[in-house]
């Protein structure tokens, strides 16, 4: 099954367990969030990739070029642990982890989530690759990908019970729209999906194709 039809069938699941104002503000979120244009910042394919060190989940430090010189880069950025889809997009990367393996790359997962939570969503999808905490959305936001969370739509996260404040450890409601990237060896973005509407993921068989390229 596509990642695509499991995000779909995740929405038909939870259809019915949220209430119909909530819907309306997300779907609203989501709609103004595509009209703003925030697409437009992210990079394109051929362009380079913001070079950059965070801290790994496990406390150690990861660099995406000296990531890169051992082979291309899977660069994916998540919203956080909190969200369904991402946790969804996370397992199912880590299914094809030995896909891209295979291809000589390596997989590396970027969010604005402090490491505590971080180790949590990596040991619920028994994650084998780096899940990097990037402070404040500083290296997301190189990516032109970081956008302030409407009030209307915290407080809907809220009565779900989503603390998107506590797991970034601030009060901005700061997150990343998710995006995929592929890197080569000298930076140069082979491949880039991002996309407004949080339900659109990068399928990783299109990813894979790109590999088979490089």
């Amino acid at each position: 099954m596509l990642l695509k039809e499991q995000i779909e069938e995740l929405k038909r699941e939870s259809a019915g367990k949220i209430p119909e104002d909530a819907k309306k503000v997300m779907k609203k979120a989501t709609e103004d969030l595509v009209k703003s244009g925030i697409e437009a910042n992210i990079p394109k394919v051929g362009s380079k990739a913001y070079d950059f060190t965070l801290q790994n989940y496990d406390g150690s430090e990861v660099t995406l070029s000296k990531e890169a010189a051992k082979g291309p880069v899977v660069l994916s950025f998540y919203r956080g642990g909190w969200c369904p889809v991402c946790n969804l997009e996370l397992n199912y990367l880590q299914s094809r982890l030995s896909d891209f393996q295979n291809h000589g790359a390596n997989l590396i997962a970027v969010s604005p989530e402090l490491p505590e939570y971080a180790n949590e969503t990596v040991e619920r999808h028994n994650i084998e690759f780096p899940v990097l905490y990037d402070t404040d959305n500083k290296v997301a936001a190189k990516y032109g990908l970081v956008f302030k969370m409407p009030e209307d739509l915290v407080e809907v996260y809220e009565k779900f019970g989503l603390d998107v404040a506590k797991h970034n450890g601030n009060e901005k409601y700061e997150i990343p729209v998710p995006a995929t990237f592929v890197v080569d060896r000298d930076l140069t973005l082979r491949y880039v999906f991002g996309k407004a509407d949080y339900n659109q993921r990068a399928e990783p068989d299109d990813i894979l194709e790109v590999l088979k390229g490089m």
